[in-house]
């Protein structure tokens, strides 16, 4: 009797065992997005965006302030990952590292990301649907979309101009404040609906070498061209 009690228990702590390794070790789903973001850490750093989760939700990315062991990361594309989380002991990690370590098992999607096309510089040709006459700027009002820490720069037809990028996804840009120098040109009004227009932007749209900025009513603010420049 003793011994089939031996037995039943070994076995019982064996499985529980195995269950705290099989935690400790599990194998996830762990999805990439295509561009890194500024961050936090230890001091100011470039985080990527991941979800764990089995489908991928959109504007649900969080920073991620480690590494996957084994995968290389290109900008520019959504990754799905198979990967193993693996729980360190507390004890042998710094105060300031996670103690969860993170390994890939096999990349099983890598798609391009449509949206990685706004990182470029775009030439202004209209302003609220209406075709500029760049003779009418000191010179050819430009916007430069940099993704991979979500800025912008460019000029406003007289103004050296810069910002941020707040939101972004497959429809949706919204962009900061929108900051520059001070410089007095003829003509500024054109110069003010310009940064106005950007300031309002919530939606855009990408259509071969045009891209349209439009307000939340789905009003044309601004549209470019890629390539443009005269």
């Amino acid at each position: 009797m003793k011994f089939l009690l031996t037995i039943f228990f070994s076995a019982i702590a064996l499985s529980t065992c195995e269950n705290k390794s099989s935690e400790k070790n599990a194998e996830t789903i762990l999805y990439v997005n295509s561009s890194k973001v500024e961050c936090t850490g230890v001091g100011k750093m470039q985080c990527l965006q991941t979800q764990e989760s089995e489908t991928l939700k959109p504007n649900d990315w969080k920073n991620f302030y480690g590494n996957i062991e084994g995968f290389e990361y290109e900008p520019g594309y959504i990754y799905k990952l198979s990967v193993k989380k693996e729980k360190l002991d507390p004890a042998t990690v710094p105060a300031d590292a996670s103690t969860l370590k993170y390994s890939l098992v096999k990349v099983i999607e890598k798609n391009l990301d449509e949206k990685m096309r706004l990182h470029d510089i775009w030439a202004l040709r209209a302003i609220d649907g209406n075709m500029i006459d760049v003779g009418n700027f000191q010179k050819h009002p430009v916007l430069e979309i940099h993704l991979n820490d979500m800025k912008i720069f460019g000029n406003d037809g007289c103004n050296t101009m810069f910002g941020s990028i707040e939101t972004l996804d497959e429809k949706t840009i919204v962009f900061g404040a929108i900051g520059g120098t001070k410089m007095a040109c003829s003509n500024m009004e054109l110069s003010s609906k310009y940064t106005s227009g950007l300031e309002k932007t919530k939606t855009y749209k990408l259509d071969g070498l045009q891209l349209y900025l439009y307000d939340a009513d789905g009003n044309e603010l601004l549209r470019f061209e890629n390539g443009g420049l005269k």
